[in-house]
This record gives structure tokens, sequence and C-alpha cells, in this order.
């Protein structure tokens, strides 16, 4: 569109940068918790594969606990982004930078609920796969 209206129609309409650079941050951060929903984020499991049923339970609970506490850590310093970005604004839209960091958290936070879904799940069943792959 930017190409069009600079080119074509010889107007110049800078704020689309900033509605693109925005719409970019959202497609990432709500994709992450796409990704997590359905367990399709990178996951490194040749460990995994080689030990018993009951180990690789254990492992896959400690992974998720993992995930779980650096994804508290990133929604609760997301929540501080946003909270100090809200005074500073956008140079063409003028709407307060903190709508960009609103991003960080609220994706922490999703991703977040399903990595508790997914131990839930895993720790209430038998089986050391249960709570990856799709729902």
């Amino acid at each position: 569109m930017q190409v069009v209206l600079r080119y074509v129609l010889m107007v110049s309409f800078p704020a689309i940068e900033e509605i693109v650079g925005i719409s970019f941050i959202y497609t990432i951060f709500l994709g992450a918790g796409v990704g997590m929903k359905h367990m399709e984020h990178m996951n490194i499991d040749l460990l995994i594969k080689h030990v018993s049923l009951g180990t690789q339970k254990i492992l896959r609970i400690i992974s998720l606990a993992g995930t779980a506490v650096f994804l508290f850590f990133v929604g609760e310093e997301g929540i501080g982004f946003f909270r100090e970005s809200y005074t500073q604004t956008t140079t063409y839209l003028n709407m307060p930078m903190s709508y960009f960091y609103a991003a960080l958290p609220g994706s922490a936070f999703i991703m977040l609920y399903y990595v508790i879904k997914q131990a839930w799940v895993l720790i209430r069943s038998g089986d050391a796969k249960a709570g990856v792959g799709k729902e």
C-alpha cells in the first residue's frame, strides 16, 4: 500500500509503518501462543526419546515447569514495560507505546495458560505423551 501511495498517487502516509509494526508484533506474539497451544514450538527431545516412559513423563513435567516459570517472569516484566511506556507515544499516530508492549505480557500469559493446561493433562494421565501434540 505504501508503494502504491508513494509512487502511483504521489502521496506519502508515514503512519503505515507504525501500523505495520504493531501488526507484525501482535502477529508474532499471538502466533507464539497458538504454537504453544498445539505444542508446535521448538522441542529438543533427543534425551526424552531414549529413556523409559516414566522418566519421559518426569522430564516433560520438569520442562513444562521450567517453561511456566520463564513465561511468568516474561509476563511480569512485560507488565512493567507496559506501565513504563504509557507516557511515550508513537511518532505519527501519537498513540501510547504501551499498545506495542501489551503484546508481550498478553502472549506470555496466554502461553502460560496452555503450559499449565498441558502439564495438568500430563500429570493426571498415565501416558508420558499426554498433552503433547495437537488438541
